[in-house]
């Protein structure tokens, strides 16, 4: 599975690329603006910019709240650290630290100990508890006597034991409520510890540090943007033209990321308000129901849900790295160019960059390492699968585990059948696509070499959304086959 890097205009030797127009000047190659952004006016006009787009965002809905905080951080070089600390809690403070709190209700009334419990003060304790745990395990891990040989396996081992102990008949009442809790408050931060965990023994920096990064203020999902600790320091300015070029990426990516977030608005306006396209979740209910729209409707519901997923996740995942780029530090995009995949696995690398990254730093590398070093082929084929099937529906299963509370385990399980498949095929397919890929003969135009590979992998990803489905509970995979091959033409 390999890391591709994102081109920023620059040939492979080396030379400037002749830029072409753009909707969205190259500031951050303008040498005046480097040096502008540099001073006490060019710092205070930054700053102004920042406000207007973080107004801008919160008009359409999207919030760039955390970009104002990130100025800070980035001019504050001595207590930079320090005060990316002080982001964090104030952000995940205000969102609750991140806990399922009405799932945590829902089991204590369940388990008939809602009235003996301060809900407020056992969330409160058991993030204590999560803490002082996590802060104990990263500093055992900096040590080479006591580091774990297999951080990210044991790690997971241990959730998963506990998740399957709430299911036994001796943790029933007050005991299973609190292993919940203890799961609730931990599971939001697991990856973030498992980068943690891998950084330690290269990482001398002090706990609070690589503590300050679990779920930083710029913006998560359960998938760390920027790994650890140990990955950010690579990407930091070190200097203050390195720092004003980092800036005034950030704000070119956030007018970027504007730009797509009102083209996505309109997208939606367009085909489920005046089409009136119904969304393609409906259009497999109506299927199931027996009253199936037309083919057409179908692919048309399918491929717009294609379209909107891709500038969805560029709005997602552009907003947290422009914030990102902000406090100073050059990350890469999380989606760039899906569209110019050619190959699936290059479609794999583009489309979430950093969920892919964890699969590779987590599941990918440690097969690799290990198994089938005789058989290269094989070796890459079976890493690649390990990653993007096994780790892929554990990541999932991690992150929806809410589900064994209200399902039980084994109807938990059951119901990632339809999810499972996706991964299946699309680890198979990635798998084999890593292993057939070849420099492309010059002689091959325009149309075999780029617009038809990339046609073939679009239409690969919208087949088989039809079974990803990671929250869906209720139809099986059976019902999902269904309906693709009545969109296919095979079943009226």
């Amino acid at each position: 599975m390999s890391i591709e890097s994102q081109s920023y205009g620059y040939t492979a030797t080396g030379a400037l690329v002749k830029p072409s127009w753009r909707l969205i000047p190259q500031i951050d190659r303008d040498p005046n603006l480097v040096a502008g952004v540099q001073s006490t006016s060019g710092r205070l006009l930054l700053w102004c910019t920042v406000v207007l787009l973080t107004v801008l965002f919160w008009r359409i809905g999207v919030d760039f709240s955390a970009a104002a905080l990130a100025v800070a951080c980035a001019y504050v070089a001595r207590y930079r650290r320090a005060l990316i600390l002080l982001a964090t809690v104030l952000l995940l403070y205000r969102s609750g630290f991140l806990i399922d709190r009405s799932f945590l209700e829902r089991v204590a009334i369940a388990e008939g100990v809602a009235d003996r419990i301060h809900q407020p003060l056992l969330e409160a304790v058991m993030l204590v508890v999560v803490l002082a745990l996590f802060a104990g395990v990263l500093a055992l891990q900096s040590s080479a006597r006591t580091a774990i040989r297999r951080p990210t396996l044991s790690l997971l081992l241990v959730f998963l034991a506990l998740v399957a102990l709430t299911q036994a008949t001796v943790t029933a009442g007050m005991p299973r409520v609190l292993l919940w809790s203890f799961l609730m408050t931990s599971q939001p931060y697991l990856w973030f510890l498992a980068y943690g965990l891998a950084d330690a023994v290269k990482s001398r920096s002090p706990v609070w540090q690589r503590l300050s990064v679990f779920h930083p203020f710029w913006g998560s999902s359960l998938t760390p943007f920027g790994k650890g600790l140990a990955y950010l320091e690579r990407f930091e300015a070190k200097t203050p033209d390195e720092l004003a070029v980092t800036q005034l990426k950030g704000v070119k990516l956030a007018a970027w990321t504007l730009v797509l977030a009102i083209a996505k608005i309109c997208l939606g306006e367009l085909v489920h308000g005046y089409l009136q396209l119904p969304l393609f979740d409906d259009n497999l209910l109506q299927y199931l129901a027996g009253h199936p729209l037309p083919r057409l409707v179908g692919w048309a519901s399918l491929v717009s849900f294609f379209v909107e997923d891709l500038l969805g996740m560029t709005v997602f995942g552009g907003v947290i790295i422009a914030t990102a780029r902000l406090a100073g530090f050059r990350l890469l995009r999380n989606t760039w160019r899906p569209l110019e995949a050619t190959t699936l696995a290059e479609f794999w690398n583009r489309y979430y960059f950093y969920y892919k990254e964890l699969l590779v730093d987590h599941f990918f590398y440690p097969t690799f390492i290990r198994c089938f070093r005789g058989h290269r082929r094989l070796r890459m084929f079976f890493a690649t699968f390990m990653a993007a099937c096994v780790g892929n529906l554990l990541f999932h299963f991690i992150r929806d585990i809410h589900f064994v509370g209200e399902m039980g385990l084994w109807r938990a399980v059951v119901g990632e059948q339809s999810h499972a498949f996706y991964t299946f095929v699309l680890a198979t397919s990635v798998g084999l696509s890593q292993m057939r890929r070849a420099p492309k003969p010059a002689s091959r135009g325009w149309l075999r070499r780029r617009l038809l590979p990339c046609l073939w992998v679009s239409t690969f990803f919208c087949l088989i959304h039809v079974f990803d489905a990671p929250l869906d509970r209720e139809h099986t995979l059976w019902q999902r086959a269904e309906f693709l091959s009545y969109l296919l033409g095979v079943t009226t």
